[in-house]
């Protein structure tokens, strides 16, 4: 059976996708992988063998999971004037200016007005946040970032992120590092009792992520798609 048959387009809608003429949606990708038999992830560089651990979650849900972990510091949420900034900005650094996305976009996104985005703006909110373009395909690999974002949120709370981070890069063990970690807390905030730090900080496998200093530059609303 053709590709396009199995996935419900033309043929010449699939040629033109494998001439890269045409941009992909969400829903294109999922269709693909099935009917190749392959990982979705495995086309934004992700693993390739189709387990159970395909996507479950709707994608405005992992979206807003997003916004929710990752926040510059010292800063709230994000606004999706913020997100669209940054997205541009990762396009001029690659030397992409096609790499845009509008905020009323994200904003249709995060609702879930639009539930089938376009697999760059996919691949654009995914770098925004500092995540694998694969988080959004991939739910082992979306659990273990959300992890590490809630690690890094949960020890910017208590203002001990930074130093810990560096007082920690070179601890022989995951052992030593834990201990570290837990000592650090206690001596830089003696009057906190947070027993969520402690559960996460016992699963030492994950390196927390760092944001960087400043907070990406606004645009305007009306930034084309």
């Amino acid at each position: 059976m053709e590709l396009g048959q199995a996935i419900g387009v033309t043929h010449s809608y699939v040629a033109q996708l494998r001439k890269g003429l045409r941009e992909p949606t969400l829903a294109t990708v999922l269709a693909v992988a099935e009917a190749l038999d392959v990982h979705p992830a495995f086309f934004v560089g992700g693993r390739r063998g189709r387990t159970a651990d395909l996507p479950g979650r709707p994608f405005a849900v992992k979206l807003n999971r997003l916004f929710s972990l990752v926040h510059p510091p010292g800063q709230g949420e994000m606004t999706p004037e913020a997100v669209a900034a940054t997205v541009r900005q990762r396009g001029e650094e690659s030397g992409d200016t096609g790499w845009t996305i509008a905020p009323n976009t994200i904003r249709d996104l995060r609702s879930g007005k639009n539930s089938n985005p376009k697999l760059k703006h996919v691949v654009a909110l995914a770098m925004a946040f500092g995540a694998e373009p694969a988080y959004f395909f991939d739910e082992e690999l979306a659990a273990q970032v959300e992890e590490q974002l809630e690690t890094h949120r949960v020890m910017d709370s208590l203002g001990v992120n930074e130093v810990i981070l560096r007082a920690t890069a070179t601890s022989p063990s995951p052992e030593v590092r834990t201990k570290a970690l837990l000592a650090l807390v206690r001596a830089l905030r003696p009057e906190v009792e947070h027993e969520e730090v402690r559960r996460l900080l016992e699963r030492p496998d994950h390196e927390p992520p760092v944001l960087d200093d400043a907070g990406p530059e606004v645009i305007d609303d009306e930034a084309a798609d």
